[in-house]
């Protein structure tokens, strides 16, 4: 368990400094950690841990862009990932490369539509019928990046930390002896 109390840091402290660093908008480990944690974490820390590491960062950055500790963002972003954990529990029943690529570009897509939807639903500056939410899925508001960036860096984090985090705990199992459902067996021929 110390592991995961040290990757659950990690997360956090990794996306609380990237304004600082730099890189790629929403490039950051939590969708891979609500993902793979949902198979290799115990309950219920597979769906906590995700969630302690976005409030605990959240907070941080809200803070630091001035805003209060709690934005209708966070509530979106947590919902996001309870969903990016769901998907991940029944992609634990078919542990493959296959799977869990296809679960980490799912991850992407599902928080892309949920956070953009909702910012659409919740910020007045988009207008409320298809031509808004189209806007809020591409080009976003003017003066900001385009929300097409924050997918693409999303999509990149979210592939790379899965298979991160999949070959770290596969890695330390073998080598340690300790048990892991494993991600890296062949997909069952159907």
């Amino acid at each position: 368990m110390r592991w995961a109390i040290f990757l659950v840091a990690g997360v956090a402290l990794f996306r609380c400094v990237r304004p600082w660093v730099g890189g790629p908008e929403n490039f950051a480990p939590l969708a891979a950690l609500a993902l793979c944690g949902a198979i290799y974490f115990p309950r219920p820390w597979s769906w906590v841990a995700p969630l302690v590491a976005l409030l605990v960062s959240d907070i941080f950055l809200n803070l630091y862009y001035g805003l209060g500790p709690w934005t209708e963002g966070t509530g979106l972003a947590a919902i996001s990932y309870l969903l990016i954990w769901a998907l991940g529990s029944r992609l634990a029943k078919h542990p493959s490369w296959k799977v869990w690529l296809g679960g980490s570009i799912g991850a992407t897509l599902l928080f892309y539509m949920v956070t953009n939807t909702g910012a659409w639903w919740t910020i007045p500056i988009y207008e409320k019928s298809w031509t808004g939410w189209v806007q809020a899925l591409t080009v976003g508001i003017p003066g900001y990046p385009p929300t097409w960036t924050f997918l693409r860096g999303s999509l990149i984090s979210d592939l790379l930390f899965t298979g991160l985090f999949v070959l770290g705990v596969e890695w330390s199992a073998r080598r340690l002896g300790g048990p892991a459902r494993s991600a890296l067996v062949a997909a069952p021929v159907r």
